[in-house]
C-alpha cells in the first residue's frame, strides 16, 4: 500500500496501538504479519518471492556461519550472492532482455505479448541487498547468524523500509528487533513530526513538481530551451523531495514503533562535490556500494598492479578509476535497464574520476589565486557547479528512452531567442501546467523545505525550536497539516522510487 493513501494511514493506527498493546514477546508476530499484509496488498501472490527470499537467506545465513574454514565461508557467500543476484535479476529483467531476444531473432511470442507483463516485485532491490549484506557481514563474522526467524524475517520485511529502505546493515537494525522497548514520547513525537514533514514534501512539492516535469519529458520533441531546463531543475526538486520524503515517512513511522532507521539525507544539494555529493544522497545505498563493491574491486585490482605506475598513470590512480567505474556502472544498471541508465551511472563514473584526478591541481590553482579566502562566494560556486551536474545527470535519468534524452539535450539550446520579457519565462509554465496560485505555492514552499531542512542540520536552531513553548510548536504542527489538507495532490501518486 502507498504511505500517501487513507488505507495506510488506517493500517498504520491499527498497528501502532495494537504494537504497543502486546506484551514485548509478541511484537515480533505483529510486525512480521503487519508487514506481509502491508506487502502483500500490491499483488498478493509475489508475497512468496519475499518468503523465499526470507527463508534462504535465513539457512545460507546460518551456513555460513557454522563454516569454520575461510575459504568454504567465500565460496557459500559468492552463491549466496549468486543466488540473491539472481532472484533480482530474474524478475527486473526478464521482461527486456526477452523482448530484445525475441525481437533481434524474430521469435514467437511477439514482443507485446502477456509473456513479457511479469510486474517486478516492490522492493525486491532493498530487501535483497539487506539480505547481500547480512551474509557478507556473517562471513566477515562481524555478526552472527540470527537463530530466531522471527526475528530475521522482521529484520528483512520491516514494513516501514521494505520497499523503499532505508538499506539496513544487520547489526545496526536487528538488535532493535530483539531488545524490548518501552514507549517513548519524545521518540514518538519525533516521528510524528518526520512523517508530517515527509508528506509535506511528497505532497505539496513532489507530486505539483511532476505536472511540471511529465509532460516535458514525456513529449520531449514538443518542447525546447526553457521548458526543458525548468522541467529537469524541477525534477531535481521532486526526486529529492519524494524520496526524502518517503524515507521521512519510513523512519517517522519507525520511531513511532520504537525503531531507529538510518538517515538517509544530508543536504545533498549543498553538496561541493559530486564526492560530497555521494555521501548525503541515498546514503544507505552510497555505503553499501562503498563497502561491497568500491572497497573489494579495489582490494582486487591492487594485488595485481604491482609497479608505481602504468602508461605514466600513478597505480593508486588507475585502482581508483577501475573500482569507481565498475562500482557506478552496476549502480546504474541496478536503476534500471537501457542506455539511460547506464549512461548515468557513467556519468557519476567520469564526474568522480575528473575530480579525483583533477583534486591536487585545483587546490593549488585555488590557493594561488586567493580564491579560498572568499568562503561564502567559494562555496556558493562549488554547490552550483555541483547542483549543475547532478540535474544535468538526472535529465538522463529521467528519460524515457537514450532517443528521448538526446532530443532533450539537443532541444535545451533552441528557442531561447523567444525570451524577450519575465512574462514570456513565466509563461513556460504558469498557463500550461500550473495556475498562478499553484506556482505561488512552488515558488514559496520549495526554499521553505530547504531552508527548514538546513536549520534542522544545525544543533542550534533545532535547540533554539524545542525552546519554543508547547502550545505555540504544536499550533505550527496543526497549521501544516492544515497547509498539507489544503494544498497537497491526493491522487495516489507512487514513490519515484518504487520503480527501482
Amino acid at each position: 500500500m502507498l504511505f500517501n493513501s487513507l488505507l495506510f494511514l488506517v493500517f498504520f493506527v491499527i498497528v501502532f496501538i495494537t504494537y504497543w498493546a502486546l506484551p514485548h514477546r509478541f511484537r515480533w508476530m505483529l510486525l512480521l504479519v503487519a508487514s506481509l499484509f502491508f506487502y502483500g496488498v500490491f499483488i498478493p501472490s509475489y508475497t512468496l518471492v519475499l518468503i523465499f527470499a526470507v527463508l534462504f537467506n535465513y539457512y545460507f545465513g546460518k551456513w555460513i556461519d557454522k563454516s569454520e574454514e575461510d575459504r568454504k565461508r567465500k565460496q557459500l557467500l559468492v552463491w549466496g550472492i549468486i543466488i540473491n543476484i539472481g532472484l533480482l535479476a530474474g524478475f527486473k529483467y526478464f521482461n527486456p532482455v526477452s523482448a530484445f531476444i525475441y525481437q533481434h531473432f524474430h521469435l514467437a511470442p511477439p514482443p507485446d505479448s502477456t509473456f513479457f507483463k511479469i510486474v517486478v516485485p516492490l522492493g525486491i532491490s532493498f530487501f535483497t541487498f539487506s539480505n547481500i549484506s547480512y551474509l557478507i557481514e556473517i562471513k566477515r563474522r562481524k555478526v552472527v547468524a540470527e537463530n530466531h526467524l522471527g526475528y530475521f524475517a522482521s529484520y528483512v520485511t520491516f514494513f516501514p523500509k521494505l520497499i523503499q529502505g532505508p538499506i539496513e546493515r544487520p547489526q545496526h537494525f536487528m538488535p532493535q528487533v530483539i531488545e524490548k522497548k518501552v514507549f517513548s514520547y519524545d521518540m514518538a513525537t519525533a516521528g510524528l513530526r518526520l512523517m508530517l514533514w515527509g508528506f509535506f514534501k511528497k505532497l505539496v512539492i513532489a507530486d505539483r513538481l511532476a505536472m511540471a516535469v511529465n509532460p516535458v519529458y514525456d513529449n520531449p520533441h514538443n518542447y525546447t530551451g526553457l521548458a526543458i531546463v525548468m522541467a529537469t531543475i524541477f525534477y531535481s526538486i521532486q526526486i529529492y523531495a519524494d524520496f526524502s520524503g518517503y524515507i521521512d515517512i519510513a523512519r517517522g513511522a519507525g520511531k513511532l514503533l520504537g525503531f531507529d532507521l538510518s538517515k538517509n539525507f544530508n543536504l545533498p544539494y549543498a553538496a561541493k562535490s559530486i564526492k560530497d555529493f555521494w555521501t548525503r544522497w541515498h546514503i544507505t545505498l552510497s555505503s553499501w556500494l562503498r563497502d561491497y563493491i568500491f572497497l573489494p574491486v579495489a582490494f582486487a585490482v591492487s594485488r595485481n598492479l604491482k609497479k608505481d605506475r602504468y602508461l605514466g598513470m600513478k597505480t593508486d590512480n588507475i585502482i581508483y578509476s577501475l573500482a569507481i567505474s565498475v562500482t557506478f556502472v552496476l549502480c546504474g544498471i541496478w536503476h534500471g535497464v537501457g542506455w539511460t541508465f547506464l549512461t548515468w551511472g557513467a556519468m557519476y563514473a567520469v564526474y568522480l574520476i575528473i575530480g579525483h584526478l583533477t583534486e591536487k591541481a585545483k587546490r593549488r590553482f585555488y590557493k594561488k589565486r586567493g580564491i579560498i579566502n572568499y568562503k561564502i562566494l567559494f562555496s556558493s560556486f562549488q554547490i552550483l557547479v555541483t547542483f549543475t551536474l547532478v540535474t544535468f545527470a538526472w535529465l538522463f535519468f529521467r528519460a524515457n528512452s537514450m532517443n528521448d534524452a538526446i532530443n532533450l539535450f539537443t532541444n535545451i539550446f533552441t528557442g531561447w531567442g523567444q525570451l524577450a520579457s519575465v512574462q514570456a519565462v513565466l509563461g513556460t509554465f504558469i498557463n500550461p501546467v500550473f495556475s498562478k496560485w499553484e506556482f505561488l505555492i512552488i515558488i514559496f514552499c520549495v526554499p521553505l523545505m530547504f531552508l527548514t531542512e538546513y536549520l534542522i542540520s544545525t544543533r542550534k536552531y533545532k535547540e533554539m525550536f524545542f525552546r519554543i513553548p508547547l502550545v505555540l510548536r504544536w499550533g505550527f504542527y496543526y497549521f501544516i497539516i492544515l497547509f498539507i489538507f489544503t494544498f497537497g495532490k491526493f491522487d495516489n501518486q507512487a514513490f519515484v522510487y518504487f520503480q527501482f
